[in-house]
């Protein structure tokens, strides 16, 4: 019994020793460790709620980014319509253009024709009066009854001027 007292002894002071020098170190470092794994989980659940804001941020840029998307596009394509009507109508004042332009050269080309026409005509009816009268007038009898035919109407033309000048004095 005394080993068994011993033993007991023994056994209280290492239980004594244990509680007053290696528990108090103990106890303040697994306090320490339950504070670290406190704050990590802290952290890590405003991690996820941090995580969860951006995704939501995230989320609501890309909606933001399609719906200005889609309104550019549609502001493109309504651009594009003004543009293109723009040019139409460009187009169709300048057809109308070149159109006027068109008929006044043609109306200017016409005159010179007509012009270049009645000069060309003369010449060839001065031309071809020319002919025949050197025609009628190739032969020396023609020649003289020519002659007596043009003093025959001079006289003529006299006669009816002294009858004129006749009546109006009387």
């Amino acid at each position: 019994m005394a080993t068994f007292i011993g033993e007991l002894v023994g056994m209280i002071v290492v239980f004594w020793v244990v509680f007053k020098y290696v528990a108090p170190p103990v106890r303040k470092l697994m306090a320490k460790q339950q504070e670290t794994v406190r704050a990590q989980i802290e952290a890590s659940e405003k991690a996820e709620a941090d995580l969860a804001e951006a995704e939501r941020r995230r989320s609501a840029a890309v909606e933001e980014a399609r719906l200005e998307a889609a309104k550019i596009r549609e502001d493109a394509r309504a651009d594009s319509q003004l543009i293109s009507a723009q040019l139409r109508d460009q187009a169709d004042v300048e057809v109308e253009r070149i159109k006027q332009q068109g008929q006044e050269q043609i109306v200017l080309q016409r005159q010179q024709l007509i012009r270049s026409l009645k000069a060309d005509l003369g010449q060839e009816a001065v031309a071809e009066a020319d002919r025949r009268v050197r025609d009628e007038l190739s032969t020396p009898g023609a020649k003289s009854g020519a002659v007596d035919r043009l003093l025959g109407e001079l006289e003529g033309m006299a006669g009816e001027r002294e009858d004129a000048q006749n009546s109006g004095v009387s």
